[in-house]
């Protein structure tokens, strides 16, 4: 007990750990709420909770990699409806390994996407807003070109792997959801390349100066924001059981808020994927209890909202504090 008050009052963990802390335990207490509702505490809407958070928290990983950088990508939602397609095209549903092929080019279309996005970004040293806004039409309408309406389905024996629940309580997707975590979070935090992302974020020309290769840094940390991306398109593909060219409108900014919401600083360098991983479950638990009160879908779209303005506004009060 001594040590976590000792460590608790340490300066340098409470200003690394200190917003990660308060995402942690607004949602500790978010669920006491949310648990006045019994539908809330059963093993039904437990699993469609962590269903609906993983592409969403594929998303929100991705983004804070870009926010690292002091970037952004707002083509991340496209990139998720291109790979979904992409998943459900090539997918052979009749053989036994026909999942591989579907999947494989998921993950790989989502890779370059985002390695596209940062080569623009760094090589014409624009900035990755203007340049991940014009991409996400382009992403949408190749989805759209590809896929004109929802159709097609997927390879029963992946689906149901996915879909398998340990002890008929843990969802596979919490599992691989928290596998995923353990890897991003390792690599930006402990590896020469994660510190590499960060000292960009921090200050690109000190960065550059040190000896690190800005563009080449910058491009593989948006082309691993496209790969997680094409993880959240081959779920989506999974839980809606077919391919839908706009399944992910509107996930990049859920995923802004949901990383902001956790801590991460939307000036670059500061962040961490715990903290998003909170953010992510409290956006989604929101959507979750309006669904189970009822709420119509119109007035859900002006409460995420405005959630999303909230976590801004207290983004920008944090940065000028520091």
């Amino acid at each position: 007990m001594n040590k976590v008050k000792a460590l608790l009052k340490n300066p340098d963990f409470s200003h690394r750990y200190a917003s990660v802390i308060f995402a942690g335990l607004f949602l500790l207490g978010f669920n006491i709420v949310a648990a006045m509702n019994p539908v809330f505490l059963t093993t039904r809407n437990f699993t469609r909770l962590t269903e609906s958070a993983f592409p969403l928290m594929m998303v929100a990983f991705g983004q804070t990699i870009c926010l690292l950088t002091a970037g952004i990508d707002i083509s991340l939602g496209s990139i998720v409806s291109l790979t979904n397609v992409v998943c459900v095209l090539l997918m052979n549903t009749d053989a036994a390994g026909g999942w591989i092929p579907g999947v494989l080019a998921a993950m790989a279309v989502g890779f370059g996407c985002g390695a596209l996005n940062g080569y623009i970004t760094y090589q014409f040293k624009l900035s990755a807003l203007i340049v991940t806004i014009s991409m996400q039409i382009v992403y949408a309408g190749f989805a759209l070109l590809f896929m004109p309406v929802p159709t097609g389905s997927m390879h029963m024996g992946f689906y149901h792997f996915i879909k398998f629940k340990f002890f008929d309580a843990i969802p596979n997707s919490l599992v691989i959801m928290l596998i995923v975590l353990i890897i991003v979070r390792r690599l930006f935090r402990r590896t020469p390349f994660g510190k590499a992302v960060r000292a960009i974020g921090g200050n690109q020309q000190s960065a550059y100066s040190a000896g690190i290769h800005v563009k080449k840094t910058g491009i593989m940390a948006f082309a691993i924001s496209g790969l997680l991306c094409g993880l959240g398109g081959i779920y989506e593909a999974i839980y809606i059981n077919s391919g839908d060219p706009t399944i992910g409108m509107g996930m990049q900014m859920n995923a802004i808020a949901a990383s902001v919401i956790g801590g991460v600083s939307m000036l670059g360098a500061n962040g961490d994927f715990l903290g998003t991983m909170f953010g992510v479950f409290i956006f989604t638990m929101i959507s979750n209890l309006l669904n189970l009160n009822g709420i119509d879908t119109n007035y859900q779209f002006l409460i995420k909202g405005i959630v999303l303005i909230v976590a801004l506004a207290i983004s920008s009060i944090k940065n000028k504090e520091e």
